[in-house]
């Protein structure tokens, strides 16, 4: 059985037949010439389609292979490719339709964390840029615009709390729903809406299922800092079954947890070539846990503080990006007769505690340095993760090093970038051994 963690995959299988892999490659081109046919009359009426597609090949190897103690070495190479498709029906209404075709180039292409198995559509989405505008007796909706269908999750501050990460082979993380913007004040408050579904069951009542409701306020009229306050909540009912399931238990039913809190940036310029950003957050409600079999109360907490400093360049060093900051996401204490984990809504970015991915997004305090340069047309990206944990063994420290090369003329004949990753992960963690992770990633857009 596959091993998944992070988006990637044990690949002890090794490789697919030729034969398959055209197939799936026929499979792909005659879709999009399908959905280039069903989109004529559309595009007449406009009289324009947009369409687009990139495919990312990635290779990577960890030894040992995950972090996990006695296991061997391992690679696997993946590949991704995404069409998309987009119109305007009218100067209000806009459409947009993306599928994707996610799976390894060895083996495990049942693994749904990494590869799709067929097609699949990971977009359709219809947008309303102005609600208003839909009928007159809307007028009390002006400035409203309303998005609805399935779409990435959404993506704010910095990232590490509510966000979309694009690393998995599978792309960023999709959910239906609908999505309503207005600003006010001139621009200087803007206010996000989003009811998501992740997991329904068709024959549940209203209600039923894994949904996420969450507002976003941005606020950039405030004294010396942007600001941006949120709300989620999480309404969790077959992940409950599922993770039950698993566990051997019975169906615990529905739980709910809300994750609240604010972000503060440092306004641009006030302090010359000095950035400071500032989140923190709560979690509360309750949390089913499969080791006890009870749904039991929540009470978390998450915060990161990070300082950057834009180092110009001199007669004898090019310009340097420096970066330096922790996180804090509390882990359940020993003893506790509830559940003190923070988890963000939809996980931690790829690289948040190091290109890795071996320390969860929960019970650690990373306090991190980096500096990012240019060097030969070559962006040069190098990091240092010391990686405490907030209950029980630290983790240990991981020291990164990311290159990456844009498209251009001169490099690979123009028709590539290409993105180089090394990770030293040293352990101080009895489930985690020292490991090496290495990743090439390269992508083609048409």
């Amino acid at each position: 059985m596959s091993q998944v963690r992070g988006g990637r995959c044990a690949a002890s299988a090794r490789g697919e037949e030729s034969g398959t892999m055209i197939r799936n490659l026929v499979t792909i081109v005659a879709s999009v010439l399908a959905l280039l046919t069903l989109c004529v009359e559309p595009v007449q009426a406009d009289g324009h389609l947009e369409i687009g597609a990139d495919l990312r090949l990635q290779w990577e190897y960890s030894s040992p292979w995950d972090g996990l103690a006695a296991t061997a070495g391992d690679t696997v190479t993946m590949m991704r490719t995404r069409i998309a498709v987009a119109t305007a029906f009218s100067d209000n209404l806009d459409f947009s339709m993306g599928i994707t075709d996610a799976r390894t180039l060895s083996g495990h292409n049942s693994d749904a964390l990494i590869a799709t198995g067929d097609l699949s559509v990971r977009e359709l989405y219809l947008q309303v840029a102005d609600l208003s505008a839909i009928n007159e007796h809307l007028e009390f909706l002006s400035g409203w615009s309303l998005g609805l269908g399935r779409s990435a999750v959404p993506t704010y501050d910095s990232g590490r709390i509510i966000h979309s990460d694009d690393w998995s082979n599978l792309g960023p993380a999709i959910a239906d729903g609908y999505h309503l913007n207005s600003d006010f004040l001139d621009g200087a408050i803007d206010l996000d809406i989003h009811f998501l579904t992740l997991a329904k069951d068709p024959t549940g009542g209203a209600g039923s299922g894994d949904h996420f409701y969450g507002a976003h306020l941005a606020v950039d009229s405030l004294p010396f800092v942007d600001g941006s306050f949120f709300y989620w909540k999480y309404t969790a009912d077959l992940a409950n079954q599922a993770e039950a399931a698993a566990g051997g238990n019975a169906d615990p039913g529905s739980s709910g947890e809300d994750t609240y809190g604010y972000c503060f940036s440092l306004k641009e310029g006030l302090i010359s070539r000095v950035g400071i950003d500032v989140e923190y957050a709560l979690q509360d409600g309750n949390r089913y846990d499969v080791g006890d079999d009870a749904i039991e109360k929540l009470d978390s907490l998450y915060y990161s503080i990070e300082a950057t400093y834009d180092q110009p360049a001199s007669d004898d060093f090019g310009a340097l990006d420096w970066r330096a900051g922790r996180i804090l996401a509390t882990g359940t204490s020993s003893g506790a007769t509830g559940q003190e984990t923070f988890r963000s809504p939809f996980g931690a970015p790829h690289g948040t505690h190091g290109i890795a991915d071996l320390v969860a997004t929960s019970n650690v305090q990373d306090t991190y340095i980096g500096a990012t340069m240019e060097l030969m047309e070559t962006e040069v990206d190098l990091s240092l993760h010391m990686l405490a944990a907030d209950q029980g063994e630290d983790w240990g420290q991981e020291l990164d090093l990311v290159l990456r090369r844009q498209q251009q003329p001169d490099f690979l004949g123009g028709l590539m970038p290409l993105e180089v990753g090394l990770g030293k992960f040293s352990s101080d963690h009895s489930t985690l051994d020292s490991t090496t992770f290495f990743y090439v990633q390269s992508s083609w857009d048409f």
